[in-house]
């Protein structure tokens, strides 16, 4: 090294100074924003016999593309729901796999189920958007509550633990909670983790009254909302954004709340393929440049301050390397120490309200990841300017659904 014993140790105290306000920036969203996850959690957490059946009337909505063998695991399920006011929608967009006549024998067999067949989707359109706008035109009832075909509910009282918050006549949305299945692969462990991550988030920062985002596998709004045409037509041609973009332009402190009850979960089959996860979130990340401002900065700050950590720990064990300055270097030890037994202790009351099964002791080195992975596949996302709703699926859904079950 050329640089002076002094020049070095003033680099040490900058990178100790660094990390002092990263970590302390860090904790602030951990105690004050996650915190009220975790804590709200536990207020959730109520036996479904007390669930009360809410007066509301309710539509399902299902949009399906060659989703035959999904549907029949998925449709079960919603039509053995306690909640009687329902009516359960799917909308079958240009399927050639036998899924359209399937469903319209199971139609006849049961009142509850419309089905929506469309042929072509207008050249001006996305074909998610556009099939989701027919179904919720079909729909007869005053809330919406949205899944996707290749997701199997948790319980036969997911639509009551969704629906009751409309009964306050304030409320206009509801975010649910929807991971994925658990496979044995790295791929799945880092999908259980960003998912777990992103859904910390989203329902942070609702109860904070700084609602962004749903998941359209598991999110209930009021119809009236859907049909504000001005949201509809902006983005009718953008792929992806039906839950999120509808969140990020309507949601308010007042009108949004979340149901993280273990019975309203939906859970949903992941990609087994890094091929298919890429172009999964590819499409999903390309939505977030289409955020309000105030959601880029505060999802931008969490980042940049998780980024600093991490990068600031590098930083000093390459100084402390070089310069053996032991207290500097314990300093940083101490400071980035802290903020992950925090970051771990909340993570733990979550993790067990939630009822998932994810690692603690895995989160430091999915975290690490998670890093790369906003700022690689972040950027293709933003670059992209044509984007597919559903890439093509290299992995079969036998194998996918035999992995889950061993």
């Amino acid at each position: 090294m050329h640089l002076g014993n002094s020049t070095m140790v003033q680099i040490g105290y900058l990178l100790l100074a660094i990390m002092l306000l990263g970590t302390l920036a860090q904790l602030y969203v951990v105690l004050a924003v996650f915190g009220k996850l975790a804590r709200h959690a536990q207020k959730e957490l109520k036996p479904a016999s007390n669930a009360t059946t809410s007066t509301v009337t309710v539509s399902i909505v299902v949009c399906a593309h060659n989703e035959y063998q999904n549907l029949q695991q998925l449709l079960p399920g919603l039509l053995t729901q306690a909640f009687k006011q329902l009516e359960i929608i799917v909308v079958d967009d240009r399927s050639d796999d036998g899924s359209g006549e399937w469903l319209h024998k199971q139609s006849l067999l049961n009142e509850k189920l419309q089905v929506v067949h469309i042929q072509e989707t207008p050249p001006d359109w996305n074909a998610k958007k556009y099939a989701l706008t027919q179904g919720i035109k079909q729909a007869n009832s005053e809330v919406v509550l949205l899944t996707d075909a290749d997701c199997e509910v948790s319980s036969p009282y997911w639509v009551q633990h969704m629906v009751q918050p409309f009964d306050d006549s304030s409320i206009s949305i509801v975010l649910g909670f929807s991971p994925y299945f658990k496979i044995r692969s790295f791929l799945n462990r880092f999908i259980q983790f960003e998912t777990f991550f992103t859904a910390v988030q989203y329902l942070s920062f609702t109860l904070w009254g700084k609602a962004y985002m749903g998941v359209g596998r598991n999110l209930a709004y009021r119809k009236e909302l859907f049909q504000n045409g001005k949201i509809i037509e902006k983005y009718k041609s953008v792929t992806g954004g039906d839950d999120d973009l509808l969140i990020n332009q309507t949601a308010t402190s007042k009108n949004t709340v979340i149901c993280i009850h273990p019975e309203a979960q939906v859970k949903s089959i992941p990609k087994t393929s890094w091929k298919d996860w890429y172009q999964q979130k590819v499409r999903h990340l390309s939505v977030g440049k289409y955020y309000k401002s105030t959601h880029h900065l505060l999802l931008g700050g969490i980042f940049f301050t998780q980024t600093i950590v991490w990068f600031t720990l590098i930083l000093a064990g390459i100084y402390d390397f070089y310069v053996e300055n032991q207290l500097i270097f314990k300093g940083i030890i101490f400071l980035f120490s802290l903020r992950m037994l925090v970051l771990l202790s909340v993570y733990r009351v979550i993790i067990r309200n939630l009822r998932i099964d994810i690692k603690l002791w895995w989160i430091p080195q999915l975290e690490f990841l998670y890093i790369f992975y906003i700022f690689i596949i972040g950027t293709l996302a933003i670059s992209r300017k044509k984007l597919g709703w559903k890439a093509n699926q290299t992995n079969n859904f036998q194998k996918r659904r035999s992995e889950i079950s061993n």
